[in-house]
């Protein structure tokens, strides 16, 4: 995706594994690049001190606790746990610690987020052909943002078709307890000159709709 927009640099600095250090081989276009791996949260932090959005892959047993450690980072400012079925007490525990700290919780049982042209969160957008019919190669001026991450993709082909297309996107999650709300991201949406027009995709029986 990184590629997409014509950014000169993957947006994604570094690559977390337990246990393994070096690099993963991957693909910039037709350019073979080579992206650290590091085998602890501190490590990469203190490799990467410009990196703010902590993306988390791990499955439901261990996702609570390596967010936590990534929201103690001091450079980190986003967490996006993927992850379904995380424990809500564990999920109300990591929103308490974000919201006191000032940093943003989206998941968990998220696909992600996108900024459009800029970088992608997860898998949300689906492929890169969805991506390109979608427009989101380059921003436009619509902020949206889903209880569903499927229906996201949805979306963001109906939005692209009737308006410049997509500023910025976020699917909260599925769970209970989402990290941020709809309101949450209403409001940070209104506070971005570049958004001109919000569009929410609720869930009947819902109260955060109101």
């Amino acid at each position: 995706f990184s590629f997409n927009p014509g950014r000169e640099t993957p947006s994604v600095a570094g690559i977390i594994n337990p246990g393994s250090e070096g690099f993963q081989k991957l693909f910039f276009g037709q350019e073979e690049i080579a992206i650290p791996v590091h085998s602890t949260i501190e490590a990469a932090s203190a490799a990467h001190p410009t990196a703010d959005v902590f993306i988390n892959f791990a499955s439901f047993r261990s996702a609570a606790d390596s967010s936590m450690a990534a929201l103690k980072q001091p450079t980190i400012k986003v967490v996006a746990i993927i992850a379904e079925g995380v424990p809500e007490s564990d999920t109300k525990k990591l929103i308490a610690y974000a919201k006191a700290n000032n940093k943003v919780v989206i998941g968990p049982a998220t696909v992600g987020g996108i900024q459009a042209g800029a970088f992608k969160i997860g898998d949300t957008a689906g492929t890169i052909d969805n991506i390109v019919k979608c427009k989101l190669y380059r921003p436009g001026s619509v902020g949206f943002v889903s209880k569903s991450g499927g229906m996201s993709n949805e979306l963001y082909n109906t939005i692209a078709r009737v308006t410049d297309g997509i500023y910025e996107g976020i699917a909260i999650g599925g769970d209970v307890f989402p990290g941020s709300t709809l309101s949450d991201h209403v409001l940070r949406f209104n506070n971005i000159p570049q958004v001109k027009m919000i569009v929410v995709l609720g869930e009947l029986g819902g109260r955060d709709e109101y």
